[in-house]
C-alpha cells in the first residue's frame, strides 16, 4: 500500500470523526437553542451562557463550511448545494434571521438521517417536518410570550399553534400578534405546505408500488 493511499484511507477517517463531532455539536445546539423556551425562569445567566454556547457551535459549523469551500474544485457548485448554510453564515447577527442559525446547524442532522436509498427521502422529509414543528414552536414562544394580549405563553402553546400551522388545519386558537411573530408563521406556512405534500406524495408512490408489486405477483 503507498503513501497516496495510506494518506486517502486517514483522510476519510478523520472527515468520518469529523462528521460524528459535528453531529454531536448539532445536537447539543439543539438543547441550548430550544432550553429557554422549555424553561423561560432560570435566570439571565444561563441564558447567556447557553446564547454564547450556541454562537460558539455556530463558528464551529461556519468554519467547516468555509474550510470546505476552500478545499472545493467546483466553489459555484458548493456555493449551490449549501445556500441556507451560506446564508445563515453571512447574516449571522440579525435577531430576525437567527432561526437561519437553527437551519444551518441542523442541516447536518438531514445529512445524517440517510437510512439507505430507498428510505432516505422519506426519512429525511419526515426529520425536516419534525424540526421545522420544533424550531417554529420554539421561535413563537421566545417571540410572543411576554407580549401583552398574546395567546401563545408556554411551549404547549407553541407546539399546538406549530403543529396546527404545519399541517394547515388553522384551529384560530392560538396565533402570533407582533410583526415577527407573523413573520414566523409565514415562514412556516409556505415550508411547511411544501413538506407536507412532499411527503403525501411520498406515501402516494409508496402505496402505489405496493399495488402494484400485488399485481405483478398474482
Amino acid at each position: 500500500m503507498n503513501i497516496a493511499k495510506v494518506n486517502q484511507i486517514s483522510s476519510k477517517q478523520y472527515r468520518k470523526y469529523w462528521e460524528v463531532f459535528l453531529l454531536f455539536v448539532a445536537i447539543s445546539f439543539l438543547f441550548a437553542y430550544a432550553f429557554p423556551a422549555f424553561f423561560p425562569n432560570e435566570g439571565e445567566n444561563i441564558y447567556e451562557s447557553l446564547e454564547i454556547f450556541q454562537w460558539l457551535c455556530y463558528f464551529i459549523f461556519a468554519s467547516d463550511l468555509i474550510v470546505g469551500l476552500i478545499r472545493s474544485k467546483d466553489k459555484t457548485l458548493y456555493l449551490k448545494q449549501h445556500p441556507i448554510e451560506i446564508i445563515a453564515v453571512l447574516f449571522p447577527f440579525l435577531r430576525p434571521l437567527r432561526v437561519l442559525r437553527f437551519l444551518s446547524v441542523s442541516s447536518l442532522v438531514f445529512q445524517k438521517t440517510a437510512l439507505g436509498k430507498a428510505s432516505s427521502v422519506t426519512v429525511r422529509l419526515a426529520v425536516a417536518s419534525v424540526l421545522l414543528l420544533f424550531v417554529g414552536a420554539v421561535e413563537i414562544t421566545l417571540t410572543e410570550r411576554y407580549l401583552e394580549g398574546s395567546n401563545i405563553k408556554n411551549i404547549g402553546d407553541g407546539l399546538w399553534w406549530a403543529a396546527t400551522t404545519v399541517t394547515t388545519v388553522g384551529y384560530g386558537d392560538r396565533y402570533p400578534i407582533s410583526i415577527s411573530g407573523k413573520f414566523i408563521a409565514i415562514g412556516l406556512m409556505l415550508v411547511g405546505i411544501a413538506l407536507i405534500g412532499a411527503i403525501t406524495a411520498t406515501f402516494a408512490a409508496w402505496f402505489v408500488r405496493m399495488v402494484q408489486d400485488e399485481n405483478k405477483s398474482i
